[in-house]
């Protein structure tokens, strides 16, 4: 093996002043790489918190533990994703170069195809989004992920992640191979990103809930040596709340982009909520959408709306009527579905529409003749989960794993509201779809063609 230490570099003086890792930066590090108390670290930060840098001392550390090692080992690369070419090149080479030293260590480098190459067939490339499909079946040793959140051309960064990334660290570099080669660690990552509301960035975050091998950290402005107070409190005052929350704040609620701005899991996820007693009446929402047929069920006690249960997956509308009418039996049935079910048909026989189909298996449906305006529906959900006055009428149980992250994460149209056109590209909105019709239906807001109010939630 080399005799080079991994982190004697960060201790070397250097010619000019030297930089040093400010408190959350040690933080994340120590955790990561000297008492390894992960394998994957999810940081959640504001503008200006020294992203790039940390990410960029992570990497290099892990090219110097890849250098202790054999020639003959395989899979020694290290990759820094960020989402485009000219990000990950303009931004990483000059630190790594240059600022943290490596023009002495590598053999060859270079900024046009981001390339470090090292002895011991040791590799460090910098990869844009766009193409992180060329990693594909190759192997890492520690990947970086930066600004995850804006990850956007190409596969989804879930895709890559699931698809591509992922099964480069774990089955090139598990913690049996690690034994194998005399490595310090088995395959790491430092997911590192400002969030943009809910997406896999959040869905990571979380992810140290039931994997210890995850951990997450969080990080506002405050905790950046870099910026003035004085300066972030002058944006304030010249930026909207939502963007401030977002860059500065590191906070996902409020992304600006959300449809149902007033949910909240904290006050509308409830696991004490009560299941059916037995001759309680059923209430259904339901869109219609072949091989989906997303479905939430709910009580409706007085004027609270609590979600107990939901549909997924059924090829047609005879599936899940038959699916509603076993699970159920015994109780009146009340749907609510897409009015244009009426005369629709989802992959039904010639003559039966969705309402019919329904409504042959005992299911009752109550909707309109014609489905009501988006911002209307809109109006009347955000309204059911949270007043002006502090109140919430709708509930969910956390079991409804699909209408939970339908409600945080359907979203406008170039994050625009006033267009009332809801983003259907990553397929979020099914089961919010049907929450719209149902809530409308009994719970109606009068709106016409005004644009939804945003207000007091923020």
């Amino acid at each position: 093996m080399s005799d080079l230490d991994p982190y004697e570099y960060l201790d070397e003086e250097p010619e000019e002043e030297a930089t040093e890792l400010h408190p959350g930066q040690s933080e994340v590090y120590s955790d990561l790489f000297i008492e390894q108390l992960m394998r994957f670290a999810v940081v959640v930060c504001s503008r200006g918190w020294g992203k790039s840098y940390l990410a960029a001392v992570a990497a290099v550390t892990a090219v110097f533990e890849l250098l202790e090692l054999d020639i003959k080992v395989p899979n020694k690369n290290v990759y820094i994703i960020a989402p485009t070419y000219d990000q990950v090149k303009d931004i990483y080479f000059p630190i790594i170069f240059y600022e943290l030293g490596m023009e002495n260590h590598v053999i060859k480098a270079s900024k046009d195809t981001g390339r470090f190459l090292f002895p011991n067939n040791v590799e460090l490339r910098l990869v844009s989004f766009e193409a992180v499909e060329r990693l594909r079946g190759k192997g890492a040793y520690f990947v970086v992920g930066d600004e995850i959140s804006s990850w956007k051309k190409g596969i989804t960064p879930k895709e890559a992640w699931e698809g591509i990334i992922q099964p480069c660290i774990v089955t090139r570099w598990s913690e049996e191979r690690r034994k194998k080669f005399g490595a310090r660690s088995a395959g790491r990552a430092l997911i590192i990103s400002t969030p943009k509301g809910y997406n896999i960035l959040y869905d990571m975050f979380h992810f140290q809930e039931k994997d210890s091998l995850w951990k997450s950290y969080h990080y506002d402005y405050h905790s950046s040596p870099f910026l003035d107070p004085a300066e972030i409190d002058r944006i304030r005052h010249t930026i909207d709340p939502i963007e401030f929350a977002s860059e500065y704040l590191a906070s996902f609620t409020e992304s600006g982009n959300s449809v149902f701005y007033c949910f909240k899991r904290e006050r509308n996820v409830d696991n004490t909520i009560a299941d059916f007693h037995d001759t309680e009446d059923v209430h259904i929402c339901i869109d219609f959408n072949v091989g989906l047929q997303c479905s939430s069920v709910f009580a409706l006690r007085g004027k609270q709306m609590e979600f107990l249960d939901e549909f997924k997956g059924h090829p047609d509308t005879e599936q899940l009527a038959i699916a509603i009418a076993t699970r159920y039996k015994g109780h009146k049935i009340y749907a609510y579905p897409d009015p244009s079910g009426k005369s629709r048909k989802t992959s039904a026989a010639v003559g039966r529409t969705d309402f019919s189909i329904l409504e042959s298996k005992g299911i009752r449906c109550l909707a309109h003749k014609k489905a009501p305006p988006i911002i209307d529906s809109v109006a009347a959900v955000n309204r059911m989960l949270y007043t002006a006055a502090g109140e919430t009428h709708l509930r969910v149980h956390p079991r409804c794993e699909g209408t939970i992250k339908s409600l945080e994460r359907t979203s406008w149209v170039d994050k625009n509201p006033d267009t009332a056109a809801i983003d259907k590209s990553a397929g979020e909105e099914h089961f919010s779809d049907g929450v719209r019709y149902g809530t409308e239906y009994l719970f109606p807001v009068l709106r016409g063609s005004k644009p939804v109010a945003r207000g007091f939630a923020f």
